[in-house]
Parts: C-alpha cells; sequence; structure tokens
C-alpha cells in the first residue's frame, strides 16, 4: 500500500502511496513515517518528502480524517512536502486533507516536484 525509501545526506524521502487503505494500513504508515522522521532528524536536517500519489486511490472518509488527524502529530511532519499526481480525485482529495498544511505543494510531473522540493529544502 505504501514504500518509503530515505535519503539521509539530503534529508530526503520519498514516499509511493497506491490502493484503498484501511485504518490498520494508515497506522502501519504513520509508524513508517515517524522513525524516517525521527532518523532524518537525527542528522540535524528537517526533513523534506516527495509523494508519489499517481497510483493511490479515493480513500474513506475515515481514512481520510484518521491521515487529518495523523498529520497533526509533529512527529510525522516534514518541513516541506511535494505531492504528485496526474489523477484529478486523488489529488482533490489529498488537497483537501492537506489544506491546513502550507508546507505541502502539488504538481502534475514528478521532476518538477522534486525539483522544486530539492531547491526549496536547500534554502533551509
Amino acid at each position: 500500500m505504501f514504500s518509503v525509501t530515505v535519503d539521509l545526506p539530503r534529508g530526503y524521502f520519498e514516499v509511493a502511496t497506491h490502493g484503498f487503505w484501511t485504518l490498520e494500513t494508515l497506522a502501519e504508515f504513520s509508524e513508517v513515517l515517524k522513525r524516517t522522521v525521527r532518523r532524518i532528524r537525527a542528522t540535524g536536517r528537517t526533513p523534506v518528502s516527495l509523494c508519489d500519489h499517481s497510483l493511490a486511490m479515493v480513500q474513506s472518509q475515515d481514512v481520510v480524517d484518521g491521515f487529518i488527524r495523523m498529520m497533526r502529530n509533529p512527529a510525522v511532519r516534514s518541513g516541506r512536502v511535494a505531492v504528485y499526481t496526474t489523477r484529478a480525485l486523488p489529488r482533490a482529495q489529498a488537497a483537501r486533507a492537506n489544506q491546513d498544511h502550507p508546507e505541502f505543494r502539488f504538481f502534475t510531473d514528478k521532476d518538477a516536484a522534486r525539483a522544486w522540493l530539492l531547491e526549496a529544502g536547500s534554502s533551509g
């Protein structure tokens, strides 16, 4: 349902999501994010993340509500998040779920998302 790849020297991690999640999937994802963010912060860097949402599905309201609650926890938060997908409905749902988080930017192109993220991440 998800994968996480970490680049410690750059303080960067990439998340790829897919499929229809359960609350159990979300709980597992939250734990992986906590460990990932903790590892990057231990290097003295502020984590930045790229989220590949291109294979994500529209999620149940319970999962969306759980994601919103999860994102209130500083232990899972990145300094900046670039989300990319060309699919309109998953993008709209992700944007709504993160509307209170100005660190999120949405893209339709992975290279543009990564370029923004790493350029922004290099300035602070």
